[in-house]
């Protein structure tokens, strides 16, 4: 981890200051109620970060401590922290300090209902209630009316803001504040956000030296002065919005588009005639340079019959129905082929597949998170598909309308051993299920019978609530494991988590082990 710090340039500096002069301080804008509620929005779904758990362990302290800093106006954002993702597109992202996303997250809830009067209905980026999906159900409803549910043509107009977060004008945003928002407060925490550097503070986490592969106009080192906004932070998604709202007024009420509609800077426009189109994607294009000082994207730019199908919003969507997009579909393979290696180990001679407990939870996690996304298109066939090929699947989750759920997990409360015992021997019949009490592993009813006389072990009655029962010590356990492969017996091994259930310690499946014709 690298930590680098300047002074090249001075954050709330801009040529735009002189032209809006603040009066001091009020010291009733920035108050506890308000900032408690930000530091509840910010740790959503966050609580567990080393970052939030640290400004928690005495949370009241630190943001009274931030309300002094605000009040006195000796606010300043700390160090970020650099790095970059390659999923869907190589990105370089500054993500802020918690306390600096507390601050965010009060901006927000203090600007967004002046902003929300003014926003045009079809604006679906950082909005509440709004999103890809809403987005993509909007253009379908778009395509119904302006085709007269199919009944004659119409054209679909896709836009693109060429590097969009990374050429917006610092200075001409806010301005746009400065018109709409006169609380001198929130007009200087503005003025120190927007104008903030984060390159000039920053620690770098770049294991993999993706930084070098990031094209040089993507990068906000390379941004042009008084340009661009750090992506990954909650202020930016806004302020692009406030940004781009000019734009959406524009062809709303100077165009005059009825079917229009936008998600962050991909603009989409219906209309019967595709002439009009190209006449409106001309004036667009001046509106865009002349006003806002931005450009559109050439290639990105599509202009056809709506009957081939819209690409946006993450789907292909159509009149009557909705497609996901083959890039989201190839980014879900990619992870699944990534875990496969972690959970399953196949030779000649047998097949081992290890419940890695931190592989499973990621991998569930991510297919519930694609699941959830294609739940909004016509996806059966899709994701029966991808049951098939990603046959592993099938051995560690199950399937149930749109969902997975652990295998080695139970679906109901199971208070004893003996629940336990007859849920592995249930979930996994056919096998012999070793599992771990204390220092031994045993096995139980006609299974133990069955592993006594192979493996030359005393059969005990009446033992655990069971009739029969045969076990050995743990350390024996490779030995045993390797008597069962010579003779091609399936087995599960069972472990104790260290967790403590209503009336006995939790057991889990670790490792099955299967053999070819076995």
């Amino acid at each position: 981890m690298l930590r680098t710090t300047t002074t090249t340039s001075v954050p709330c500096a801009s040529p735009s200051e002189n032209d809006h002069p603040l009066p001091a301080p009020l010291q009733a804008g920035f108050n506890f109620p308000r900032m408690y509620r930000a530091y509840l929005d910010c740790r959503r779904s966050k609580r567990n970060k080393p970052d939030a758990l640290a400004f928690e362990r005495d949370y009241e302290a630190n943001l009274i401590t931030l309300i002094e800093e605000l009040r006195e106006r000796r606010y300043q954002p700390s160090t970020s922290t650099l790095f970059y993702t390659e999923k869907p597109k190589l990105r370089e992202i500054f993500a802020a300090a918690f306390r600096d996303r507390i601050v965010h997250h009060l901006i927000y809830n203090e600007i967004s209902p002046l902003w929300e009067r003014v926003f045009i209905h079809h604006s679906y980026a950082c909005r509440p209630d709004k999103g890809t999906h809403a987005a993509a159900l909007a253009l379908q409803h778009f395509l119904r009316q302006a085709t007269l549910n199919g009944k004659r043509p119409a054209s679909f107009l896709k836009l693109d803001v060429h590097n969009f977060f990374m050429t917006i004008d610092r200075r001409r945003l806010f301005e746009m504040f400065a018109a709409r928002c006169h609380d001198p407060d929130l007009l200087w925490l503005l003025r120190v956000i927007v104008f903030h550097d984060p390159t000039a503070d920053y620690e770098l986490r770049d294991s993999r030296n993706l930084r070098h592969r990031l094209p040089p106009h993507k990068s906000l080192f390379n941004a042009p002065p008084f340009c661009g906004l750090p992506i990954g932070n909650l202020t930016s998604q806004f302020f692009a919005n406030v940004y781009l709202n000019a734009l959406d007024q524009f062809v709303k009420h100077e165009l005059r588009c009825e079917f229009y509609l936008r998600y962050v800077d991909d603009l989409g426009l219906v209309h019967r005639k595709a002439e009009i189109l190209e006449k409106w994607q001309s004036r667009i294009s001046q509106f865009t340079n002349e006003k806002l000082a931005i450009a559109l994207n050439p290639r990105a730019t599509r202009l056809g019959p709506v009957s081939n199908g819209v690409d946006f919003a993450g789907f292909i969507v159509r009149q009557n129905y909705a497609l996901v997009r083959r890039r989201v579909v190839g980014n879900l393979k990619a992870k699944l082929r990534q875990a496969h290696p972690q959970l399953v180990r196949q030779t000649p001679e047998y097949c081992a597949w290890r419940f890695h407990p931190g592989t499973l939870a990621a991998c569930l996690a991510a297919v519930n998170s694609y699941f959830g996304h294609f739940k909004h298109a016509q996806s059966r066939r899709l994701i029966k598909k991808l049951w098939q090929e990603f046959y592993f699947l099938r051995r560690f989750f199950r399937l149930a309308k749109h969902k997975l759920t652990r295998i080695d997990q139970p679906l109901r409360r199971t208070d004893n051993l003996k629940q336990q015992v007859r849920r592995l021997q249930g979930n996994f019949e056919g096998h012999i299920c070793l599992i771990q009490i204390g220092c031994y592993y045993e096995a139980f009813g006609p299974q133990a019978e069955k592993l006594a006389g192979v493996l030359g072990l005393s059969l005990r009655k009446n033992w655990r609530g069971f009739a029969l029962a045969c076990g050995f010590p743990h350390q024996h356990l490779p030995k045993m494991t390797a008597k069962l492969e010579k003779l091609r017996m399936p087995v599960v091994i069972a472990r104790q988590t260290g967790r403590e259930l209503y009336h006995a310690k939790e057991r889990l499946p670790d490792l099955i082990l299967e053999y070819p014709n076995g």
